[in-house]
């Protein structure tokens, strides 16, 4: 990312922020233990946290139930909802997937429970695995580069893939850590997790030259206002839906909205813009969701 650091502070001087209520009411919901074979159930627990079920396997993506997305307890953007499952609800969780070192993305205290409830296998982009020994050092994490892939089990093989963003945790490690997606080989077709990223079509269409149309496609749709300062790296509604579309369609599930406020669009404005985006574009909405959080849906496999 450039440093604009400059470009920051006006932001942060001249930020117009669209409403978000205190809170929203959430029904949490329970997963099953597992979901066998091909089958493929999607669960938005928030944020970027979605529990991923197929093939046996429980898989999160960027974990957290912290209550805020932040180094402290007692400040830093708080969520409006709780996670969408208790987090003594969760499934015995095999596979963490930790996109980049953000706060709201690498959630040190969530991580710290997980190891204690599961001890997960933790892949994760170079540098980011440095950081997560730091403070669990005993934690089962893979760190690979961009195009590399690891074999979790006879059903699923994780590989790293480029997206467009930047790292940093504090004011002296900028980019010292990689960020990445994610492609998980499955049964009934692979799914792609991309977490905070700039639109960049090239890079969607290499997803596709090597993986094939993603049967599933988990997708960011919030902080992206103002777009003068967010477009490098955070798409919006829109580019979102035309990712969807540089990917082949298949199916696509919106994340990132309705949990944390972290830029200047309102709490409303992710789920109004995407519905827009669609209707523009004449997609339909059984296609690309956009779940309340805790909602959970099964995903058809993908057509050959």
């Amino acid at each position: 990312m450039p440093n604009r650091f400059l470009d920051f502070l006006k932001w942060r001087f001249t930020a117009d922020r669209g409403p978000w209520p205190e809170s929203i009411e959430v029904k949490p919901t329970k997963p099953p233990e597992r979901v066998t074979g091909s089958e493929l159930r999607v669960t938005y627990i928030g944020h970027a946290t979605v529990l991923l079920q197929t093939a046996g396997m429980n898989i999160l993506t960027d974990p957290i139930w912290s209550d805020r997305a932040s180094p402290f307890s007692f400040a830093g953007p708080k969520r409006v909802t709780a996670a969408g499952v208790k987090f003594e609800d969760l499934p015995p969780i095999d596979l963490v997937l930790v996109s980049h070192n953000h706060y709201d993305h690498l959630d040190m205290r969530t991580l710290q429970r997980l190891y204690e409830a599961s001890d997960p296998l933790v892949v994760t982009a170079l540098g980011n695995d440095t950081i997560i020994h730091r403070e669990i050092p005993k934690m089962n994490v893979r760190a690979l580069d961009w195009g590399q892939d690891l074999t979790v089990s006879e059903a699923i093989t994780v590989s790293l893939a480029p997206m467009q963003h930047w790292s940093a945790r504090g004011l002296f490690d900028r980019n010292e850590a990689l960020w990445a997606a994610f492609v998980i080989e499955a049964p009934g077709g692979p799914i792609y997790f991309l977490a905070d990223a700039g639109y960049e079509k090239s890079l969607s269409l290499d997803v596709v030259s090597k993986h094939g149309t993603p049967r599933l496609s988990l997708l960011p749709v919030g902080a992206y206002e103002p777009l003068w300062f967010m477009q490098y790296a955070h798409i919006t509604p829109e580019q979102a839906v035309q990712t969807f579309l540089d990917l082949g369609q298949g199916y696509a599930m919106g994340t990132q909205h309705e949990v944390f406020p972290l830029a200047d669009e309102g709490y409303a404005e992710p789920r109004e813009d995407l519905n827009h985006a669609l209707v523009s574009k004449g997609l339909s909405r059984a296609h690309f969701r956009l779940p309340k959080v805790a909602e959970w849906f099964m995903v058809p496999k993908r057509d050959p």
